[in-house]
């Protein structure tokens, strides 16, 4: 039962809102002030990722249709005032997707809002998730020696449906006002590429 493109397969069948294309879309319709503009700039680009690696341009590539809300609650950075998303595709197996989403909070929220998304994604922990006629058991449990910036946190995601598992890796990192959220989808328990890619996104905040 592994996790798809977007996240969304957390739920197996996740369709997607808000959308990704070429240049990444914000889940606000105002203008974006420059400081706005400025919170979005941590997205990452295809050089930061190895050679095969390539953005995923569908539409809704992005989207939490369908995905529990202890994980669509960190894609789209619940809260925030302003983000944007963008996947990127492997070209092999492992992971099978990296989403990342930047964004901004009103002053002094940015802080408070770690607590409240890491209790909602820990939330889903011993809990199951339904895909048709699959049940996946759920487990969490933190990644450590990751960098999170001023403040956030790591988590593994296990979803098990017999002998088979997949995995979500989570990184939720605060900079001040701004914040990002890196998602690998996998189906290796195995951390040290997503270790590796955790500082490049941090270092943009």
């Amino acid at each position: 039962m592994a996790m798809g493109v977007g996240l969304a397969a957390c739920g197996g069948s996740a369709k997607a809102t808000p959308t990704t294309t070429s240049a990444p879309t914000t889940t606000t319709t105002a203008a974006l002030a420059p400081a706005q503009s400025a919170a979005l700039k941590p997205l990452m680009t295809t050089s930061d990722f190895p050679t095969g690696w390539a953005q995923d341009t569908a539409k809704n590539a992005a989207g939490t249709k369908g995905t529990p809300a202890c994980v669509a609650n960190l894609v789209l950075l619940k809260g925030s005032a302003t983000s944007a998303s963008v996947v990127f595709a492997s070209p092999g197996k492992n992971p099978t997707a990296v989403i990342q989403t930047a964004g901004m909070f009103a002053p002094n929220q940015a802080a408070a809002s770690v607590k409240t998304l890491k209790s909602s994604f820990e939330s889903c922990n011993g809990g199951t998730l339904q895909s048709g006629s699959v049940t996946a058991r759920i487990g969490i449990k933190p990644i450590h020696g990751i960098s999170t910036g001023d403040a956030g946190f790591a988590d593994q995601m296990t979803l098990t449906e017999g002998n088979q598992s997949s995995y979500l890796d989570v990184l939720y990192a605060v900079k001040g006002s701004n914040a990002v959220f890196l998602g690998w989808s996998t189906t290796t328990a195995a951390t040290t590429f997503f270790a590796q890619l955790v500082p490049k996104a941090v270092a943009k905040i």
